[in-house]
């Protein structure tokens, strides 16, 4: 009942109000007819009666309709009130200013204090973003709209509380996306500059390039030395083999049940220490080879990529600002560690 009681209160308040003297003293009224008065009046009391039976977006198109004909901070402000019930805060905020732009001449006491309740009301609801371009020839978008159609320039605009995108291209340059997060009641400023294309690429390795290369050369080396104790293997084998053909040749030689201390258990520690670095060298050359094949894939693997600026600005640790009802925040770290 308040509501509609302030409703009908300006209602009545423009027709106390002579047409002559609203002319003369009011700036709001300046260079407007007397029927440009009348229909906006007409539309004026619509958008009321569609308000009070919570018509609220038939409302607000009534109350747009008055203020092409009369751009009153009372008709405004009704303006206000259905975007609230709409939940078009931003754009509640930026009319509420429009408003206020007479201070509290154009509104009795009762509706100024609403007024100033939905003032302190939005001040948290939503939030500003100034951006600023220096580039020439750069455009920018926010949130997928046509925002500085060239730069250098700056601009600034309210929104809702929350994460937008602030998107900027140039011939030459590189795409960059810049992610904004917008906490009510507080502005935000975004200067953007881009990365031209010759300067963004880089070459890239997945490991340091010398780490493949000592893996590699280090697998060789292993074999090198594997092939070196199979070569002491075979020559061991070889004295082997002449010792048991002079030493054997006349009386023969029992190798499987040699006696102590005899011929045929030197020949048989001979024959063990031969086959027993064979199987050193075998152990050794299968490692080195793995290694050195490692090494080669990984030479592969580390081939250089080029890869361009990140275009979101998202590398490594992000930090994070979600808004929350009272206009707060609450900060949150994230990212690629």
């Amino acid at each position: 009942m308040k509501r509609a009681a302030l409703i009908v209160a300006f209602v009545c308040g423009l027709g106390v109000i002579g047409a002559e003297q609203i002319a003369i003293a009011q700036p709001w009224s300046q260079n407007v007819t007397d029927k440009q008065k009348a229909d906006a009046k007409v539309a004026l009391d619509e958008g009321n009666r569609l308000y009070l039976a919570t018509d609220y977006k038939t409302a607000a198109e009534k109350y747009e309709e008055a203020l092409k004909q009369w751009n009153h901070p009372a008709i405004r402000f009704n303006y206000v009130r259905a975007l609230v019930q709409l939940g078009r805060n931003a754009e509640a905020g930026d009319n509420l200013q429009q408003a206020l732009q007479y201070g509290k001449e154009p509104f009795n006491d009762d509706v100024y204090q609403e007024v100033l309740s939905y003032q302190k009301l939005l001040a948290n609801q939503f939030g500003e973003i100034e951006v600023g371009c220096k580039q020439d020839g750069a455009k920018l978008t926010f949130d997928g709209k046509p925002f500085i159609e060239k730069c250098p320039g700056k601009q600034k605009v309210r929104v809702a509380p929350g994460k937008h995108a602030v998107v900027a291209t140039a011939d030459g340059f590189m795409t960059k996306e810049m992610p904004v997060v917008v906490i009510g009641g507080a502005q935000q400023n975004v200067d953007v500059e881009l990365v031209p294309l010759d300067k963004a690429a880089k070459i890239v390795h997945r490991w340091p390039t010398w780490i493949p290369w000592v893996v590699f050369v280090g697998g060789l080396g292993v074999t090198g030395v594997g092939v070196l104790f199979k070569v002491q293997a075979e020559g061991r084998m070889n004295d082997y083999d002449q010792q048991v053909a002079i030493q054997c040749a006349v009386t023969g030689c029992d190798l499987n049940n040699p006696m102590p201390n005899s011929i045929e258990a030197s020949l048989v520690d001979q024959r063990q220490s031969a086959e027993s670095l064979d199987k050193v060298a075998i152990t050794v050359i299968s490692v080195g080879a793995v290694t050195a094949a490692v090494g080669g894939v990984m030479l592969f693997m580390n081939r250089g990529r080029t890869v361009y600026e990140d275009p979101t600005g998202k590398e490594g640790p992000v930090v994070n600002v979600t808004p929350t009802r009272d206009g707060g925040g609450m900060v949150t770290l994230g990212g690629h560690f």
